[in-house]
């Protein structure tokens, strides 16, 4: 069965990263874990609150994994519909290197929300994390949705749909049959029982796990004793280093911002939609209780508990903003190389417009971005999170979205910028090179949420001649990364500030890494040459396809560590001699 084989795979990550002591794992590495009850629970406050202390992965499971990726919490096919059929070497190999990718020292946080039906796979592979369960009373998340319109930006009528099917397969229906009818309710009626719903799933998954409750509502009112609780759970201090909050402008688009203070429990709910989503979250969980253990869905009604803490006042919604496009008046320079610090950089960050035009070719030269449930170059996210990247079928090619054609390109894995490096006939920074070449210079001008969103390319006041956002707008990938011992996947360097990020020098020069196949919303490529590397030393696309084919054909053959399966893939993107 498909959950032995990942329990296996699981077992087997954490092996590299701990020691057995009498046939168990003891590990001081494994990630912790917080699961959110619904989106908009404070997960954010919780990682800026432990950002100074702990490296941060934001829903990993969610965002790294494509749609059709077997234990992808948006894969349309419940699990049990596939056969039972193993993961392909492809999609081992990344699983594989996106859980390694967790585990470190300091350790790390692993946030996911809404995983629905995927909770017990995402357990599964996270066997010896602490847990940290993220609740918020169903008014306070209903009304973050209607400030910012999030159910139609984020598609959530269609993901009810999903979450009703999977519901009824044949793993999941004489528990979760009819706690979601399929009846096209209004947005209120279903938030709610979509909330009670992956809590009620959280709690069945979790019975008999230890898990700690961080409530949304005691954070704002007592964020000092919350902090406290975590802090000792997870044996970092955290007092001593969070300060307040300084009083921000709010950003131009402040969805994903997190520089907001709250110190009050006020929904922005009209009394009916209060009403709805609190009657029909209590509601499934009444339905509940005739199919599942009781103590699952007391548990499911306690996080979800807290509606009477909050003082409704009449809705505002943010007011609508349409796609921002490049900066007025200012013309993107054709790229040039500029010399900085001994190395000549690029003078502008890779634009959207351009990987656009590299993941057309490598389409139309047979490797396509997404295979076997793996995004190979860049994580293809809808506009509404925060992707610009798409694939049109219908026109075969990648396009961006409007505005964004001059902005920077994100959501870009490092195996997607070494391959925009050897195209280009140049190749990614060192740490050492990135970190000589910010020593001088100015301070980021978009960093810390300042702007909500990266901003064009051109940076104001610099000309053609000059390197652009030097640091600051994204961090970019290195062409090297921390030793990681033979048999784990490799790491890559990221480097400078992006803008959501802090912009200090101490964060700028703080050393972090991801593997190969990671991808973030604030990281993005940044070119440079040397005497070795030039235009005349670029490969064409049907060459680099060729490369890309090559390794993952090689993941049948004879058995490899995934560090050296991850060094070959290397080799075969920054050789420049093309294959024979």
């Amino acid at each position: 069965m498909l959950t032995a084989d990942l329990t296996a795979l699981a077992r087997r990550v954490a092996a590299l990263h701990g020691q057995y002591e009498a046939d168990s794992l003891a590990h001081t590495t494994a990630p912790a874990l917080a699961l959110g009850t619904f989106e908009r629970v404070g997960s954010n406050w919780l990682s800026d609150s432990l950002r100074a202390e702990m490296p941060q992965h934001n829903e990993p499971f969610r965002q790294q994994l494509s749609r059709k990726h077997p234990t992808s919490p948006h894969n349309r096919v419940p699990l049990e519909l596939t056969g039972g059929a193993w993961l392909g070497e492809l999609e081992q190999h990344h699983l594989a290197c996106a859980l390694s990718d967790l585990y470190g020292h300091p350790r790390h946080l692993v946030k996911e929300t809404n995983l629905f039906f995927s909770t017990d796979t995402t357990l599964t592979l996270l066997p010896y994390s602490p847990v940290l369960i993220l609740t918020r009373a169903p008014v306070g998340v209903a009304s973050s949705f209607a400030r910012g319109r999030l159910w139609k930006r984020w598609g959530y009528g269609e993901r009810y749909a999903q979450v009703a099917v999977t519901a009824r397969s044949a793993r999941w229906r004489d528990e979760f049959g009819l706690l979601l009818p399929q009846d096209d309710p209004e947005e209120p009626v279903a938030l709610g029982r979509l909330m009670a719903v992956n809590a009620l799933l959280l709690a069945r998954a979790l019975k008999g796990r230890a898990h700690t409750i961080v409530s949304y509502e005691q954070h704002v009112t007592d964020p000092t004793g919350t902090l406290g609780r975590i802090a000792a759970l997870l044996s970092v201090d955290l007092l001593a280093k969070v300060q307040p909050r300084p009083t921000s402008p709010i950003a131009a688009d402040s969805t994903f911002a997190t520089n907001r203070h709250k110190s009050e429990l006020i929904a922005g709910l009209d009394c009916r939609t209060a009403e709805l989503v609190s009657k029909y979250a209590n509601d499934t969980l009444g339905r509940a209780a005739q199919t599942l253990d009781p103590q699952v869905t007391a548990t499911a009604a306690e996080w979800l508990s807290g509606d009477d803490l909050y003082e409704l006042h009449e809705p505002v919604a943010r007011p609508r903003r349409a796609g921002r496009p490049a900066a007025a008046g200012q013309k993107v320079p054709l790229p040039s190389y500029c010399p900085t610090a001994g190395v000549s950089w690029r003078n502008t960050l890779v634009t959207n417009g351009e990987m656009a035009d590299l993941l057309t070719m490598l389409h139309v030269a047979g490797m396509p971005n997404t295979q076997c449930g793996t995004n190979l170059l860049l994580c293809p996210m809808p506009h509404e999170r925060g992707g610009r990247l798409h694939f049109d079928a219908k026109q075969r090619r990648w396009v961006v979205s409007p505005g964004f054609e001059a902005h920077p390109a994100y959501w870009v894995t490092w195996v997607g910028a070494a391959v925009m490096a050897a195209w280009s006939g140049a190749r990614l920074p060192t740490r050492a090179e990135a970190l000589e070449a910010s020593l001088g210079a100015p301070p980021a001008r978009n960093s810390a949420y300042a702007i909500g969103d990266a901003s064009c390319v051109v940076e104001p006041g610099l000309g053609a001649g000059q390197v652009h956002h030097l640091v600051g707008n994204v961090q970019v990938w290195c062409s090297d990364g921390p030793a990681q011992g033979s048999e784990r996947p490799e790491q890559r360097y990221l480097f400078g500030a992006a803008w959501n990020t802090p912009g200090t020098r101490v964060a700028i020069q703080a050393e972090r890494s991801r593997y190969l196949l990671g991808s973030s919303r604030g990281v993005g490529i940044r070119l440079v040459r040397d005497p070795d590397t030039t235009q005349a030393t670029g490969l064409g696309a049907w060459e680099l396809a060729h490369r890309l084919n090559g390794w993952i054909d090689d993941l049948v053959g004879p058995a490899r560590s995934l560090g050296e399966l991850d060094r070959r893939l290397v080799t075969a993107l920054t050789a420049g001699e093309p294959s024979s």
